[in-house]
């Protein structure tokens, strides 16, 4: 066997090993959304567990798509060619000083519900389901609940992303402005979202004496 050959199937076979596991699907196998009424056009199925393994998919395949938690009911996160799911990167972290919470792109609101209500803190909008993820609801710009609340994209405060050339790229609303305002309902366009930073607030304690009783319009402004 001379040199080439040897550095041939020596790297077939670092990268099968690197990039094999990443496979979450069985070949032939194809993924379903939420209600079962959309079926996913491709069973190449990626689950990346580090931001690396990330940049490694973006920098090996022309065509990639996030598919998110799969509550979508159109294809617009649907590929014939590679899928993205980034379930594993489930980080939460409460930064008490800046009132901040920074997600993984994995990470659903009913986790996140549960984690900032046991640290004594809320977000100020909810998903209408639990299983729905913050990254993926506030690039779409799912509205939340309220008529008096800005939607669930407006808490974000900074965006980590993987752009195209597997670049990782930080954006804040303090610093970055317009380019940030663009790129929170990016819709999948402009990058995978790895992380979102969201806005925090004190946990909401409702005496229910006081406000059970309440009409609706009142029950609103009282919040």
């Amino acid at each position: 066997m001379n040199k080439r050959t040897f550095i041939k199937i020596s790297s077939a076979l670092i990268t099968g090993t690197v990039l094999s596991p990443l496979i979450s699907c069985k070949q032939g196998e194809k993924q379903h959304n939420w209600a079962r009424n959309l079926e996913y056009g491709t069973d190449r199925v990626f689950s990346p567990k580090t931001i690396e393994e990330v940049q490694e998919l973006v920098k090996k395949y022309d065509k990639l798509k996030v598919q998110g938690t799969r509550h979508s009911f159109n294809t617009i996160a649907d590929s014939t060619e590679n899928l993205v799911s980034l379930k594993y990167l489930d980080e939460i972290a409460i930064n008490k000083d800046a009132k901040t919470v920074t997600v993984g792109a994995g990470v659903n609101y009913g986790q996140l519900a549960r984690h900032l209500y046991s640290n004594g803190y809320a977000v100020h909008n909810l998903a209408s389901l639990p299983h729905i993820s913050i990254a993926g609801a506030c690039a779409t710009a799912t509205h939340g609940s309220g008529v008096k609340n800005g939607n669930l994209s407006t808490a974000v405060s900074a965006l980590e992303m993987v752009t195209g050339t597997g670049e990782v790229v930080t954006l804040s609303r303090e610093k970055d402005s317009e380019q940030f305002l663009g790129a929170v309902v990016g819709l999948g366009g402009i990058g995978l979202i790895t992380r979102t930073t969201l806005d925090i607030l004190p946990s909401f304690n409702v005496r229910q004496d006081v406000y059970e009783n309440l009409p609706l319009e009142q029950l609103r402004d009282n919040f």
